[in-house]
């Protein structure tokens, strides 16, 4: 148990760290996901703990830093949910409603465009609607937006009405049985669970917040020995089993890496922050970089070139770094010439 007053900052300072390494992680997955070729083997064993084991860390880590930050707030259920309108619905209706009006400004250029192998010459009301919902494919869950990255703000916007109905679930001793329920139940899934994802690691963040238990790892003791060593052998073993041993289970395997990985890299957020003070920017900048980088990853898909491992695994660096420096750039000059605009697309923050 923990003090509110005495671990407010600590905990705080620790977030802030982490924004920025978090959303290049987003980056990391998704120019991974792209560039990933099915006959280059060594490629994908060397960018495999970049693109996956820190990758898909990303989202279930800002899943979790959001429920434990909702429920950290002394503010009214109310108060939060207003502030969510600007912070998260503003941003999603204009960046998915900019993608439509491009898909139709095409369209009446002559050049007509798909959704969810649909042509939107063909689009009625309720296609307009599941576009910013799903692109009219549930999929299990897993359906996006326009905007592929939203398929998170989306599930977190439904996550932030629901929070009276998780405060009450995840209190106390039923709500440590109700987290273990749904981390079970997206550790078993042989797909990727977004719905299971979002709901285990929102619900993981309000757990710690309610429950006034820090989700930091101790700076030294036995605790910090265990999670620390538990971490490493399952970091090594998910690799093994993906490239050298490969056996049933990998996945649970990874996923577990996965939850872990949210106290490691909370453990060093919290490092960082007494240590080192990185350029405010990159902090600022971050929902910036989550939103636009997927655009600029597809756009430079294209041009990948057909070379081996060695060539592969330069191009997936040089595309990380350049997609990340370009969105940082973009946000510098948005800022200093339009402020105001800015300001409104990443949810005043």
């Amino acid at each position: 148990m923990y003090n509110y007053t005495q671990k407010q900052k600590e905990i705080s300072a620790s977030i802030s760290s982490l924004r920025f390494p978090l959303t290049v992680m987003i980056v990391l997955y998704h120019c991974y996901c792209v560039q990933l070729p099915s006959n280059q083997p060594l490629y994908a064993a060397c960018v495999y703990p970049f693109g996956l084991t820190l990758g898909e860390t990303g989202v279930p880590a800002f899943f979790f830093i959001s429920g434990y930050l909702f429920f950290f707030s002394q503010r009214s259920y109310f108060q939060k949910l207003r502030t969510r309108v600007s912070t998260l619905f503003v941003p999603y209706m204009i960046w998915n409603g900019l993608i439509l009006l491009a898909f139709i400004s095409l369209m009446l250029l002559g050049h007509p465009m798909e959704i969810a192998n649909k042509n939107i010459s063909d689009f009625q009301f309720q296609d307009y609607i599941r576009a910013f919902v799903d692109r009219g494919d549930w999929n299990r869950g897993n359906g996006q937006p326009l905007l592929c990255p939203y398929w998170y703000i989306r599930n977190l916007m439904v996550l932030s009405l629901a929070a009276p109905i998780i405060q009450y679930l995840i209190k106390g001793i039923k709500g440590f049985v109700v987290l273990i329920i749904l981390l079970a139940w997206w550790i078993s899934l042989p797909y990727n669970g977004m719905i299971a994802q979002s709901l285990a690691f929102f619900c993981m963040g309000a757990f710690f917040s309610i429950n006034n238990v820090s989700p930091l790892i101790p700076d030294t003791g036995l605790k910090r020995t265990i999670v620390i060593f538990l971490w490493a052998i399952l970091l090594v073993c998910d690799w093994l089993i993906h490239f050298i041993i490969p056996i049933d289970g990998g996945l649970y395997v990874h996923r577990l890496v996965l939850i872990l990985n949210i106290f490691v890299f909370m453990h060093i957020g919290s490092y960082l922050s007494k240590h080192f003070s990185a350029p405010s920017i990159l902090e600022k900048s971050s929902f910036w970089i989550y939103t636009t980088h997927f655009p600029l990853i597809t756009m430079i898909h294209p041009i990948i070139p057909i070379v081996g491992d060695w060539g592969q695994l330069a191009f997936y660096w040089v595309s990380v770094c350049f997609v990340v420096a370009c969105c940082i750039t973009s946000f510098a000059i948005g800022k200093r010439i339009m402020p105001n605009v800015i300001n409104i697309l990443t949810g005043n923050r």
